[in-house]
């Protein structure tokens, strides 16, 4: 099979193809992965227990630079550009593939290792997410990370079944009609129908069958801390059998198993593979296919990054990990800022963590932050803050920074916003520097939150 390689967030230089390098075909699955968006089709893996977005940026993208003439008059084109957005994974169709590696470069285990709390052994990560690899270990990294939250953040799934059954004691209430007709002569029975509280539910059964599909896939020393737990899902009676599609999709979720929700999606697209591939007639199955939010896990790692190393006097937290505030009375339109930081109570900070390119605050959009995201960030201190204290609005790229500089409000000077970003693109492979280019970013914000107080 071969693969067109990208690394995300590439929207300015792109990666060129030629008529002889089969551009046609690899603008083929583009199409065919935009049909799939278009419809519905396409799962992208999140992070989050909150999805806001219902319309889907698309992962890659093309641009025609020149067609040819052939033979016969007709053209083809020559030249085409690809281009990727904030996602890493792969699609494949029709014998090709496009794959999304991380920009990181190597530095990428460290950033999953720090967001997840998951230990990933030296030498055990791919350096991609080509062909020659593992195409499912950065989906079981992944997997193992959602599952551990869940587990420490919700409480194991339990449901109550309905039984109906003749037994020596009287339980819930009796079924008079089944009674007569099986005990009429038998004093010592009582026909009863009662509820159970049972762990034997969707979600449970879905955690064991991903396990024994991770396992099969010849990952089984990278989840090894599960198997205690799936022998104990076991000895409580739950299916290890693979549940449909369609009952992953129809789980209901509440406040207590809402954590389930990511790693549950996760499982979704594990098994939709799966399927696909252990079918009869896979002759039109094409690779396994997943695109990863990247976003979310430069949110994920800075939120741990700036609980690990604030002060004990800040409390930082997201709210995308529980339940937004509402910007309107009734509940209407929740806002979610990605990182809020208090202290006594109140909120001084407001982070917000963009996966771009974003060098500057810049005069205008073209210059840096985007209209819409200042506008955002503008939103989130107005409901958050006040006229009397101090309120900061920060955003935090991945890049270098050539504007360091926090703004004040031309009418409320109180209220500033500004660009302190942590470049770990830069760091490439030197864990070194990016734990200096960590610590610079500590100081910078600590900086500004005693300027708030």
């Amino acid at each position: 099979m071969l693969a067109l390689t990208i690394q995300d967030n590439n929207y300015i230089d792109g990666v060129t193809k030629h008529y002889h390098d089969q551009c046609a075909a690899f603008m083929n699955v583009v199409d065919h992965l935009h049909t799939q968006i278009a419809n519905g089709q396409l799962k992208i893996v999140k992070l989050h227990n909150y999805t806001p977005k219902a319309v889907i940026e698309p992962p890659v993208w093309y641009q025609i630079c020149s067609y040819s003439e052939k033979r016969g008059g007709y053209k083809v084109v020559e030249k085409c550009k690809f281009f990727s957005s904030h996602f890493i994974g792969r699609y494949s169709y029709g014998g090709y593939s496009i794959i999304l590696n991380p920009r990181f470069g190597n530095i990428f285990c460290h950033i999953v290792d720090y967001a997840s709390n998951i230990y990933i052994p030296h030498g055990e990560a791919p350096t991609s997410l080509n062909a020659g690899g593992n195409a499912y270990w950065l989906i079981a990294i992944l997997w193992k990370a959602m599952l551990n939250k869940a587990l420490t953040t919700g409480q194991i799934p339990k449901e109550y079944h309905t039984i109906t059954k003749n037994q020596k004691t009287y339980r819930g209430h009796l079924n008079i009609a089944k009674h007569i007709h099986a005990n009429l002569c038998d004093k010592s029975h009582f026909y009863c129908t009662y509820k159970k509280l049972s762990m034997d539910n969707t979600i449970n059964r879905t955690i064991r069958a991903i396990y024994k599909i991770l396992k099969s896939k010849r990952l089984a020393s990278l989840i090894a801390e599960f198997e205690a737990y799936d022998k104990y899902l076991c000895s409580m009676g739950v299916d290890s059998a693979a549940p449909d599609i369609h009952e992953i999709d129809n789980i209901r979720y509440t406040r207590l198993n809402a954590p389930y929700k990511p790693v549950m999606e996760l499982c979704r697209t594990i098994l939709s593979n799966h399927i696909a591939e252990s079918s009869k007639d896979n002759s039109k199955y094409n690779g396994v296919s997943y695109f990863i939010d990247i976003a979310d896990l430069w949110e994920l790692y800075l939120l741990k990054l700036l609980q690990n190393n604030l002060p004990d006097e800040y409390y930082v937290y997201s709210p995308n990990s529980g339940f937004g505030d509402s910007l309107l009375d009734g509940g209407m339109r929740e806002i979610r800022p990605d990182i809020i930081i208090e202290k006594d109570n109140r909120v001084i900070m407001i982070i917000d963590a963009k996966y771009k390119n974003y060098s500057k605050l810049g005069y205008t959009s073209a210059d840096g932050v985007k209209r819409e995201d200042l506008y955002q960030m503008t939103t989130y201190l107005h409901h958050y803050g006040n006229d009397e204290t101090g309120i900061a609005g920060i955003f935090t790229a991945p890049v270098a920074c050539s504007d360091n500089d926090i703004h004040s409000y031309s009418q409320k000077k109180n209220h500033r916003i500004g660009l302190v970003n942590l470049n770990i693109v830069a760091a490439d492979d030197n864990i070194e520097l990016l734990h200096e280019n960590e610590n610079a970013y500590i100081d910078k914000i600590k900086r500004i939150l005693k300027s708030l107080c």
